[in-house]
């Protein structure tokens, strides 16, 4: 075993990952579109997901509300978009009802970033078909080959690329917060 070490986070791992199908490491759910007559704007209701637009940085953000509830996810479970765009991510911090646009998984941070690698890498549109819009059907993403890891490790390599996106996240608002003369020289003479 190898260990390495950078500031306080410590990850051991074994350089053993092993080809497996997204569906072996995830439970995943299609979701299932409630009945039209059930939709609401009224917050007290269910949290309806239906697509990339209730995804905003990496998150769900409360857009439509239903009284029906098909299929469901979790605070914690990642939400996909099977259709177009096909391939955005986020994360859930609400019980929600997934639409017929998304899948929700029962996942680690590790599939989170694994599935945005896949979406950076193109690998979605190689699978994705229709003549309106693109989609992917499950089997396409129950079927995906990814490498992976042992469960300890996903958890390892997780946290350690959520605290890398975190300080990104942190370095971009305060970049972005300078007032415009600032922000201008920061960008024209830093970079």
């Amino acid at each position: 075993m190898h260990h390495i070490v950078n500031h306080d986070i410590s990850v051991k791992h074994s350089y053993v990952w092993e080809q497996r199908k997204l569906g072996d490491i995830a439970v995943i759910t299609f979701g299932q579109s409630p009945d039209g007559k059930n939709y609401t704007d009224n917050p007290n209701d269910h949290i309806l997901v239906q697509g990339n637009a209730d995804i905003k940085d990496g998150h769900v953000v409360p857009r439509v509300w239903t009284k029906q509830v098909t299929k469901s996810a979790l605070p914690g479970d990642l939400i996909f978009s099977v259709r177009a765009p096909v391939g955005d991510v986020g994360m859930t911090d609400f019980p929600v009802v997934l639409g017929r646009g998304v899948a929700g998984f029962k996942a680690n941070q590790f599939v989170f970033f694994l599935l945005e690698k896949l979406k950076l890498e193109g690998y979605w549109t190689r699978y994705s078909s229709g003549s309106t819009f693109e989609s992917v059907n499950s089997k396409d993403v129950k079927t995906a080959p990814v490498l992976s890891p042992s469960t300890i490790e996903q958890e390892q390599i997780g946290a350690f690329i959520a605290v890398i996106n975190d300080t990104i996240a942190l370095h971009q608002r305060k970049y972005f917060s300078l007032p415009p003369p600032k922000l201008h020289y920061f960008i024209t003479y830093r970079f």
